[in-house]
């Protein structure tokens, strides 16, 4: 069977590579091998597909046009069937539900439907793909054979390839794991109880099954609620949203690490609701406090201590390396980076990693990587938000959003004043 899979996995890139490869022949930029290869994981299938969403964030590794490329992913799962969907949907608690047959959302691992109990209530039902679990950790103990040889050859010896999958391995089968999505997402609706304005879709335990999440169906969702908001709205829902990642992330050290469009939402009434707790990782203890003292250096400016902690989480740091060299680069960085961009700040981390040599451990890097996806959700729904405040309190983030925008009150009315004054 493996043999098999592995013969219909090299014929299957080799027939991609000859597609991709004439099709750069019309079209020679980069865009189009980068483009060939998200059409070859959709072509190899759903494993190959969640393989490449989550490695779209690892931009310290990877090309950012080929990141770029791979977020497309989260976009372009086709649906069950209606007959695949319907032999789903054949479970003893989901009698009675009248189920709407378009899905509202597809992904690689299960599709999402609109369901109305008899009392009325409408139910989301997050269906798992039939036969999945076996033939994604096939598929997965393939990824790592192929791993270990990749990690043979002399362009990617230093990398860590062996790590990187291991790691997107194990966040797979955990996204297979309904029961403990379910466990996630009630710990994360706990965990957000108290903060204003965020909501958690409630697990609905009796209708649920290990092939089937449902959860209260929060209707309306749309990715451009925000730009059709005041700007104070967008900020309260904004500064709201970065109140929710602090929490999880550095009193709970429980990241989210999908936080894209798709899975965060802004409401008309100015809701924030969080979704799809499957692709969750608790902190380890040493991870936490690394990333926590990370953040607090960079909201005091201290570079050259940010720089000794990317040092402290690389997997392995070149004998040849100069610290205090890295570290005043990183310093450097950190100054240059005064007006802060969480994606370009992230960008130029990387870049600098990559010119020492250094790859930071994936339980390291991958919660980083998750801040800013985070990051560049948020900053859809209000670019007020300052994501180097991330480690401070929500309190000191709350006082520093306010009073950057009174700062620049106080700048327009200055400007205003000189005109008339002229």
């Amino acid at each position: 069977m493996k043999l098999l899979r592995a013969l219909t996995i090299a014929v299957l890139v080799g027939w991609s590579s000859i597609r991709t490869l004439a099709a750069f022949a019309r079209h020679p930029h980069r865009r189009t091998l980068d483009a060939g290869v998200v059409a070859m994981l959709q072509t190899l299938g759903p494993t190959f597909v969640k393989f490449g969403q989550i490695a779209s964030a690892r931009t310290d590794l990877l090309p950012a046009g080929l990141c770029s490329e791979l977020a497309r992913l989260h976009d372009t799962v086709r649906p069950l069937s209606p007959r695949t969907a319907a032999r789903a949907l054949d479970q003893p608690q989901l009698a009675g539900l009248a189920v709407d047959p378009e899905p509202v959302g597809s992904g690689s691992i299960a599709c999402v439907y609109r369901a109305v109990a008899p009392d009325g209530s409408e139910i989301a039902l997050k269906l798992k793909r039939p036969n999945i679990d076996r033939r994604m950790r096939a598929d997965l103990g393939l990824l790592a054979w192929f791993a270990r040889v990749a990690g043979r050859l002399p362009k990617l010896r230093g990398m860590p390839i062996g790590d990187l999958v291991d790691y997107m391995s194990a966040a797979i089968l955990g996204q297979l794991d309904f029961e403990r999505e379910a466990a996630n997402s009630r710990r994360m609706q706990t965990s957000l109880a108290g903060v204003a304005h965020v909501v958690v879709p409630r697990v609905l335990d009796d209708l649920s099954s290990p092939t089937c999440l449902a959860f209260d169906f929060i209707p309306d969702l749309d990715v451009t609620t925000p730009a059709h908001l005041p700007r104070i709205a967008r900020r309260r829902v904004g500064t709201a949203a970065l109140t929710a990642v602090h929490k999880l992330f550095f009193e709970d050290g429980f990241v989210h690490c999908d936080l894209h469009p798709g899975n965060l939402y802004v409401t008309h009434d100015l809701k924030v609701v969080v979704l799809d707790a499957g692709y969750c990782v608790q902190l380890p203890s040493d991870v936490r406090e690394l990333v926590s003292e990370f953040f607090a250096s960079l909201a005091r400016g201290d570079g050259r201590r940010c720089g000794e902690i990317v040092l402290a989480s690389a997997v392995d740091v070149p004998t040849w390396l100069d610290r205090r060299a890295f570290a005043a680069a990183f310093d450097e960085l950190v100054r240059r980076h005064a007006s802060f961009s969480m994606a370009a700040f992230g960008d130029d981390v990387y870049a600098l990693q990559q010119t020492y040599g250094i790859y930071a451990r994936s339980d390291f890097a991958f919660p980083l990587m998750a801040l800013l996806v985070a990051d560049a959700t948020v900053r859809r729904v209000s670019s007020d938000v300052d994501f180097r405040l991330l480690g401070q309190t929500p309190h000191s983030y709350g006082r520093a959003t306010h009073a950057a925008q009174a700062r620049r009150s106080s700048a327009v009315h200055a400007v205003r004043s000189v005109g008339r004054n002229d």
